[in-house]
């Protein structure tokens, strides 16, 4: 008879933290996600257009996140918490927006606060700033607290949908995904190649209405494709 061999790791540190975040999302929150695809040449232009006048080193996600606290600033309901003990809905007035990062000690969600008042370059660099200590393992608590909505960006990773889970008390998170070029109708009604990007929203059915998270995503569509 072949012995059966195994490996057993224990869950402790920032992973156990991890679990039990998510068991407590997944049993409290009935999730539902909503689905878009959005056409990015024109935020690959601007993206390209941006890093050639900043010094700063540049990338989608902080682009991405300005038009989501946008977005967030029209739809206060996504930038909210539940108190479950007042049973009140508790609408954020800072848009603070988690990043969820991979790390060796599992994913971590650092977050960079009041975005809606920082240019995209503030946004860039104190981005970078944080996702490398949090790979590094030297983030600090304040790094970490006062998120008021999440992204979730797998798009270097590639994917096309995905079904995120929302980070505790939060209502809702974004996941952003890999850009493809695909055939497209163009504006003159021939067809051509764009580049295409999947979204996907989960959020908290108990708050948030279907058509709700249709009007965020559309706006949120028309802001990514029309920016300049």
């Amino acid at each position: 008879m072949t012995e059966h061999k195994e490996e057993r790791i224990p869950i402790v540190g920032m992973r156990k933290k991890i679990y039990k975040n998510l068991v407590q999302s997944a049993f409290t929150i009935p999730h539902a996600t909503g689905m878009e695809e959005v056409q990015v040449d024109a935020l690959i232009t601007y993206k390209k257009q941006l890093a050639e006048q900043s010094n700063v080193h540049i990338t989608y996600l902080p682009i991405i996140m300005k038009i989501v606290a946008q977005m967030l600033q029209k739809y206060p309901i996504f930038n909210a918490t539940i108190d479950e003990k007042a049973n009140e809905i508790v609408l954020k007035k800072a848009i603070n927006l988690g990043v969820a990062t991979a790390t060796a000690e599992g994913l971590i969600v650092p977050v960079i606060k009041e975005v809606e008042e920082k240019t995209i370059e503030e946004i860039a660099i104190e981005l970078q700033d944080v996702t490398e200590r949090a790979r590094q393992g030297t983030l600090k608590i304040t790094d970490i607290a006062g998120g008021t909505f999440t992204i979730s960006n797998t798009g270097v990773k590639g994917g096309t949908y995905a079904t995120p889970i929302i980070n505790f008390p939060q209502v809702a998170i974004l996941g952003v995904h890999a850009m493809k070029e695909r055939p497209v109708i163009l504006p003159d009604r021939t067809i051509g190649i764009g580049t295409m990007m999947g979204m996907s929203l989960s959020f908290d059915h108990r708050i948030i209405d279907g058509d709700l998270v249709g009007l965020f995503m559309n706006d949120l569509k028309e802001a990514i494709e029309n920016i300049h």
